[in-house]
């Protein structure tokens, strides 16, 4: 079985995915987590799914404060995923996040999203917890390339971005 365990981290290690931040409070302050294993599962309603390891501090908040929020990050938010992602070390984030009082969570400044969700369901999985949060708002930062995480590296895809129909915010 470890062979097949080793073959299946190596296989996700070339699924590129776009990295988020999923951010809450511990003990009155902004705490941010890394996450690539994050993803939009419904637009009726609307509803975002984020996998955090089960036995972590984020997983713990989010199941006693029932909302998170999602920070989609820009390809020059390298070191914000990095402090996201330290492992063993705590991931106090006031000075990369601000407080936004309507969606009621922490989001990463300058990112090119953020969704504000409250937990709708979880799902012990393994040695993880899926959240389904309901969106409840969204902030859209600038369109700028995407922060990418591809066989264990952040890099960025870089295209001519070409706005597009102005969306109501």
């Amino acid at each position: 079985m470890e062979h097949v365990t080793d073959l299946f981290k190596e296989a996700m290690g070339r699924l590129a995915a776009g990295v988020t931040v999923v951010t809450t409070e511990i003990d009155g302050r902004p705490w941010g987590v890394t996450v690539s294993a994050c993803c939009s599962i419904s637009m009726s309603p609307p509803l975002m799914l984020v996998s955090l390891f089960t036995s972590n501090a984020s997983s713990v908040a989010i199941k006693e404060q029932q909302r998170f929020g999602v920070s989609l990050l820009t390809n020059d938010q390298t070191d914000v995923a990095k402090a996201g992602a330290k492992p063993g070390t705590p991931k106090f984030f006031e000075e990369f996040v601000d407080f936004d009082s309507f969606g009621k969570t922490h989001m990463v400044k300058d990112a090119l999203a953020h969704v504000h969700c409250k937990v709708d369901q979880v799902v012990e999985a393994g040695d993880h917890t899926i959240f389904i949060g309901r969106v409840e708002h969204v902030s859209l930062g600038e369109l700028k390339d995407p922060l990418l995480y591809f066989h264990r590296e952040f890099g960025s895809f870089t295209t001519e971005l070409e706005p597009k129909e102005p969306i109501v915010k």
